[in-house]
């Protein structure tokens, strides 16, 4: 293997840790994200708020006309009862009894809207809760994808830097302080293959003299146009 073709393994080597520990971050970043999660949980938190007005009212129109239904029966008993002999008594009666009937008719007609407002903040509530256990099985599923590719890329990961290790000692010090200088400006991808006379990264034709210094691969040539390093198609494979 020659220096140039080291290094374009090199390369090839980081680049598939570039690319593997960028899915590791964005991997962490999924796992750590419970948007969807949190935004389910206020949906249901928000039903939950709105419905329990609903119900402490129905709860207390309820008991109201209860209450407002023993009053009137236990003055109905009075009247009818024998032991009333006054007629202002029994009038008073009579009008406390129409009182409490009317004023239980209007509270059945809100107790009937209140009740109609309840059904729909329960069906609310109830199709929150649903999305909600969605929103977590599927969570959890897309977990427990991510930790085994998480656990696989982390393998690969670790045999990339292993074989990283190995090829770096091929090279020597001053291509390898070469190769590094150029890693940043052309992206971590300091080295080009030759395809014909051509750089395959820029697309320019080499000279004479540079293609065949690169054919022999004894030192390292550069593109004479973007400054990469060269090497040879057939040498690379």
């Amino acid at each position: 293997m020659t220096q140039a073709e080291a290094l374009l393994r090199l390369q090839e080597l980081e680049l598939d840790i570039i690319r593997r520990s960028k899915r590791l971050q964005e991997i962490a970043a999924t796992l750590a994200d419970d948007t969807p999660v949190n935004q389910a949980q206020a949906k249901v938190q928000a039903a939950e708020e709105a419905l329990e007005p609903l119900r402490r009212r129905a709860r207390d129109l309820e008991a109201e006309i209860s209450s407002n239904a023993r009053k009137a029966g236990a003055s109905e008993d009075e009247l009818y009862s024998g032991r009333v002999k006054n007629t202002k008594e029994m009038q008073d009666l009579q009008r406390e009894i129409a009182s409490l009937r009317q004023r239980n008719t209007e509270l059945e007609e809100t107790l009937l809207d209140v009740m109609m407002k309840v059904e729909d903040g329960e069906r609310t509530l109830a199709e929150a809760r649903a999305a909600l256990e969605t929103v977590l099985a599927n969570r959890d599923t897309e977990r427990r994808h991510l930790i085994d590719e998480q656990s696989a890329l982390q393998r690969e990961v670790a045999s990339l830097r292993e074989q990283r290790e190995e090829t770096m000692k091929a090279i020597s010090p001053e291509n390898l302080a070469r190769y590094s200088s150029l890693r940043q400006s052309k992206k971590y991808q300091p080295v080009a293959i030759m395809t014909g006379n051509m750089c395959s990264a820029c697309g320019v034709e080499q000279t004479k003299a540079i293609e065949r210094e690169v054919l022999r691969g004894q030192s390292l040539a550069t593109c004479l146009s973007c400054g990469r390093i060269l090497v040879y198609k057939s040498a690379a494979t």
